[in-house]
């Protein structure tokens, strides 16, 4: 009986490797000179008819005419759901040089009339086809090496059909403007490489920048005209030039492995926490380089300024407490002692907010006096950010929330639904609006903070970290 179970055991652990070994995956092609690319798919009118089809694959071809194929899983298109809206068809790396085609293969295709669905005929071998189902879009772009862009492919609903039931799709594409001068938010994308633009009058990506390795936190400058983000695989700062939306500076000679950021009063001085080396780097923005290093308590997670009073505050996590830095002084002046492990802080006023993992707490401490208050809010809250008049916005990691914390009733006045691990977030206060960036699902939220619903989606980049707006 023993020897029978141990080969029942056996014969499934094979079974197990075996299953787990044929689930279909995407295999990744890399080059050892390549720039990396995003397409996204819009549709910016209103569509008069509501079809449906499936790209199943994607292809570029070089101006020497050989074509890269780009593996994907198939994706359903829908011109209902795509009006005024985008969808992140596919990010992948190409080779350096010069591209003029885009080649996408349509599976299938229908129309939906008087509430039954038609299935369309293909695209024909004409013009500029292929073959059945392919279909050719002309755009002329150029991938550098370790460089990122967008290229926007803007579907035109209502010249896709011909002879009421021939699929031929209106598609035009264009490559990403290097001068993007809209009112625009950065988002770090950690998994990618890169930071997203994202346009905030229309919610639309518009571009998309190559940093270091993990970007995290991110920050700007008061003026809107430099971007800085932490690169936590490459222990780099990258500085944007907002007017160029190009890295101009990479800082380099700072801790290990930074995480979050901060600015002083002045904006000459940027604070970068290091959680695995457990101190602060002073980083003198005229030379770009690190002036001295600020030793605080031990894991620190975030960090804020308070530009009224000089100061900064970090949090750190396995210290359970808050190391109060004077900022030109550049020491730990005090130390707020807690009775759990602190994450993400907002400022608000006078009143230093503190989100905790291992409670359903937040803190709140009184500054200058420092004295703590608790409010007990029924569920753990990480990341936190300054609202309108009298709320705080936190970010539920577990139920994939945002929390309205009503600052005078110190309660939870609403809780909304977003993307999947809610991280980083940022208010526009002149069009009240709140963005999120969600982690899992690879896209931010954006929140009316009037009717207190998400109004648009947009698709970013592999877990996005942060997101910062910068001042009009």
């Amino acid at each position: 009986m023993r020897n029978l179970c141990r080969m029942f055991l056996v014969f499934f652990l094979v079974f197990l490797f075996a299953s787990c070994a044929l689930k279909p995956g995407i295999k990744e092609p890399r080059y050892s000179n390549e720039g990396q690319v995003f397409v996204y798919l819009s549709c910016s009118q209103e569509p008069s008819t509501d079809i449906t089809f499936v790209i199943s694959g994607m292809s570029f071809m070089n101006r020497d005419g050989i074509w890269f194929d780009v593996p994907m899983k198939s994706r359903t298109v829908n011109s209902i759901q795509l009006s005024r809206n985008q969808i992140k068809l596919r990010e992948f790396y190409l080779p350096d040089g010069k591209y003029k085609k885009i080649k996408l293969i349509i599976a299938e295709a229908s129309l939906k009339r008087d509430n039954k669905k038609h299935s369309l005929v293909l695209p024909q071998a004409v013009d500029n086809q292929l073959i059945y189902g392919e279909v050719l879009v002309d755009i002329d772009f150029n991938v550098f090496y370790r460089e990122s862009l967008c290229l926007f492919v803007n579907w035109d609903t209502n010249r896709s059909i011909i002879d009421k039931y021939l699929f031929q799709p209106g598609l035009v594409a264009k490559q990403q403007c290097l001068g993007i001068k809209n009112i625009l938010a950065y988002v770090s994308n950690e998994g990618s490489n890169c930071v997203t633009v994202i346009d905030r009058q229309e919610d639309l990506v518009v571009g998309t920048i190559a940093v270091g390795e993990a970007p995290r936190g991110i920050a700007a400058s008061s003026d809107g005209t430099r971007i800085y983000v932490a690169n936590s695989g490459s222990n780099s700062i990258s500085v944007i030039d907002t007017s160029a939306n190009r890295v101009s500076a990479t800082i380099d000679n700072l801790g290990y492995s930074p995480e979050e950021l901060a600015l002083s009063w002045n904006d000459n001085t940027l604070f970068v926490i290091n959680p695995r080396s457990n101190n602060v780097s002073v980083i003198d923005l005229a030379s770009n380089m690190a002036i001295s290093r600020i030793n605080v308590g031990e894991k620190p997670i975030d960090i804020v300024a308070d530009t009224e009073r000089r100061k900064i505050y970090v949090s750190n996590y396995y210290s359970l407490s808050i190391s109060v830095v004077d900022m030109a002084a550049r020491v730990v002046e005090d130390t707020i002692n807690l009775s759990s492990n602190p994450k993400y802080l907002a400022l608000c006023d006078d009143r230093l907010y503190v989100g905790n993992e291992s409670v359903n707490d937040v803190y709140i401490v009184n500054v200058p006096s420092y004295s703590i208050d608790t409010v007990n809010i029924g569920s753990s809250l990480e990341r936190l950010v300054c609202g309108l008049t009298n709320r705080v916005y936190a970010g539920n990691h577990a139920f994939d929330e945002i929390s309205f914390l009503h600052t005078s009733l110190n309660m939870i006045t609403k809780n909304i639904a977003v993307g999947r691990a809610p991280a980083g977030m940022d208010v526009d206060a002149m069009r009240r609006k709140l963005y999120v960036s969600n982690k899992s699902s690879e896209d931010v939220s954006v929140i009316d903070i009037k009717t207190e619903r998400v109004v648009k989606t947009v698709p970013v980049g592999k877990k996005p970290h942060d997101i910062v707006l910068v001042a009009e």
